[in-house]
Order: C-alpha cells, then structure tokens, then sequence
C-alpha cells in the first residue's frame, strides 16, 4: 500500500525508574472520540512504540500493510507494534476509545516471544485499560510499578485468552470482570462513579445490573469482599494497621468501624475470639 505515512515518535527522555524496569507507559487516552471517516481519507501511520487502542463504544475499521480492512466491533482493541504502518477509524459510529502507548526492552521482548498478540483482538466491553491509565497518570514511583504490573498481567491474559479461544466477550461477562478487578484491588476505594464508567454504562442502569447478577448493592458487595479478605488476615501475625492499608481504608479506626459494623464485633475481639 503506497501512500505518505505519519511517522510518531517515542519520547526521548524516559524517567530513571522506567529505565530500569524496563517498560515505561508514556502517553494515554481516556474516553477519546473520533468520528467516522472513510479509510482512503486518513494517511497511514507509523509508530515507533507498541500502542493498545480499546473501542469500547462504537463500530470501526483496521487496516495495515499486511492485508486488507478488517471491521472492529464493539469491545474490540487494535494492538500496534513499532514500525507497522496501519490506520484505523469509524465506520457509521464514532471510534470511542481508551489508549495506552508504552516502549521499553521489557516490550520488546514480550513481543518478540509471542506473548504480545498484535492486530484486532477481543477486549469485552468493560473498559480493562482504564484503571491502568489512572494508575499510570500517577508519577510516584509505587505507582508506576503498579501500572507496569498491570499492563504486563493484561498482556498476559490477552494472551491465555487468545490461545485458548476464549475471550472477554464471551465468559466472564462485564460484571464478571469487575468482580475479578474488585477482588484483585482491596485497596482500591471504588465508587459507583468509577465502576460504571468502567463497564461503560450510566450510574443508574450500573445499580441495577450489579445487583440483578450479584443480588447485593455495589457497596455492600465490595464492603463484605473486604470484610472476608480482613477476616483471613486476621489469623496471619498482620497487625490491624496493616489489614486496614491493605483493604484501603485511610486509618485503622475507619476500618475497625465498619468491620464492627458489618462483623458485630471489633477486629481485636474477632481476633482474640475466632482467629487463634
């Protein structure tokens, strides 16, 4: 495919921390929209870095200099590779996006190995690279090893996912996956705002499918996840300060309310009672 394409440079200067660890999350999207437009009216484009585009909402296209166009559906990413001339956009529908690009020799390699699946792959439809993005819009750097780790395990799960023919838009649905997203951040203090933006629906109708399918409120579920999770944690040498970072509360005495609340009891009196 002949044409002029737009070339995208990487940043130059890469923070220490990134350095070393070998993957660094420079740019990012959040809830990008784009507006359809027909293939031959956009030019090619050529990134010198590895991008991860999430059509969440909307109907697009894909094409790259292997092949032809191929259709993008709701749910679906496109994943780029450096030096791959491509373009993309929507078709009827607005292109509505969530995007992270990222480089690094960590990058390089999960690509090369294979484990970096490239192309139109299925996503689902709740929008799995947004708590990355938030975590990578932090600069501290717990935060950005956090981000690191999480994109590493999407990548690894895109991978399971494709090599086993399952994919996210098939099982676990989209509340599903944010129970898995809710188990796998206790510390993490969500609120209804943030979950239903995750799954891409507005807070009332988010109310009424979480409880349909968990037949509890958002609050309550994730409340009593904690409260299990404080409950083994109670029979481990960690201290009652320490349960309570780990489950994000601000302070101990937070945390001890609201396990008293929901468990009847103090957390020293559970221990002392239940866990020994």
């Amino acid at each position: 495919m002949n044409g002029a394409t737009e070339i995208v440079a990487a940043p130059k200067s890469i923070p220490q921390f990134n350095v070393n660890y070998g993957l660094w999350i420079f740019s990012f999207i959040r809830g990008g929209i784009n507006e359809p437009v027909e293939p031959d009216q956009l030019p090619f484009r050529e990134f010198q870095f590895y991008d991860i585009s999430h059509m969440y909402d909307g109907e697009g296209w894909y094409c790259d200099e292997k092949g032809g166009m191929v259709h993008v559906n709701k749910g679906d990413a496109i994943i780029v590779p450096p030096y791959l001339r491509h373009k993309y956009g929507g078709i009827v529908h607005n292109y509505t996006e969530d995007a992270i690009s990222f480089c690094g020799p960590l990058a390089d390699g999960l690509f090369k190995s294979g484990l970096l699946p490239t192309g139109v792959v299925k996503l689902g439809s709740i929008r799995r690279l947004l708590p990355i993005i938030e975590m990578a819009m932090n600069c501290s750097r717990e935060s950005q090893f956090e981000a690191n780790l999480m994109l590493q395990k999407l990548i690894h799960g895109l991978y399971k996912e494709q090599k086993s023919g399952v994919n996210a838009n098939t099982v676990p649905n989209f509340i599903d996956q944010l129970l898995t997203e809710i188990k796998q951040r206790p510390d993490r203090w969500w609120n209804i705002d943030t979950m239903a933006e995750l799954c891409n629906l507005s807070t009332t109708h988010f109310n009424l499918v979480f409880k349909r399918h968990t037949g509890m409120t958002p609050k309550y579920y994730i409340d009593n996840v904690k409260m299990l999770m404080a409950v083994e944690m109670l029979s481990s040498n960690m201290t009652i300060k320490q349960i309570a970072a780990q489950l994000g509360f601000s302070d101990q005495y937070h945390f001890s309310r609201r396990f008293r609340q929901i468990k009847g009891v103090s957390p020293r009196i559970y221990r002392e009672k239940f866990s020994r």
